[in-house]
């Protein structure tokens, strides 16, 4: 074996105990501030005959979701996953501030509706998502609701 050889497992070595010291410093500076997301989705707790989830809605950081087609920032996604008579509301929030709602009822064979309701977000902010099962646009009494937040970096 030449010195050549035992040189690069030596190196290895040292390289795989130096990432793995400094994969374990980025947790523990990780652990000390806020959760970052790229993306993160909700669902509704309904226990469908569909996949057991008839809605989900997805907050996007950066993807191909602009209207006409391209990539958009901050944005989220409200898919309709059963063809239950049921459609889906989801909701939004930034920082705590109400954003509004928006409705898929387009059921499984429909396609996911797009909505924006962020703008483009700059800064670290906390995103929050809810979508339920509601019966029409018009329902005021949404249930089997779920939500999720995270803090994104805009």
């Amino acid at each position: 074996m030449s010195g050549r050889t035992r040189d690069t497992r030596a190196g290895r070595r040292t390289r795989s105990l130096l990432t793995v010291a400094v994969a374990g410093v980025g947790t523990v500076l990780l652990a000390a501030g806020p959760a970052m997301a790229d993306g993160f989705e909700a669902h509704t707790t309904d226990n469908s005959p569909c996949y057991g989830v008839g809605g989900a809605i997805d907050f996007v950081d950066y993807g191909p979701g602009a209207p006409g087609g391209g990539d958009n920032d901050d944005y989220t996604v409200i898919h309709d996953l059963c063809d239950d008579g049921h459609g889906v509301e989801g909701y939004a929030w930034l920082d705590g501030t109400y954003l509004g709602k928006h409705y898929n009822g387009n059921g499984y064979a429909g396609d996911p509706e797009v909505w924006d309701p962020f703008g483009d977000i700059k800064g670290t902010h906390l995103v929050g998502i809810k979508v339920c099962l509601v019966d029409g646009a018009s329902d005021t009494t949404p249930s089997y609701c779920g939500s999720a937040q995270q803090y994104v970096n805009g």
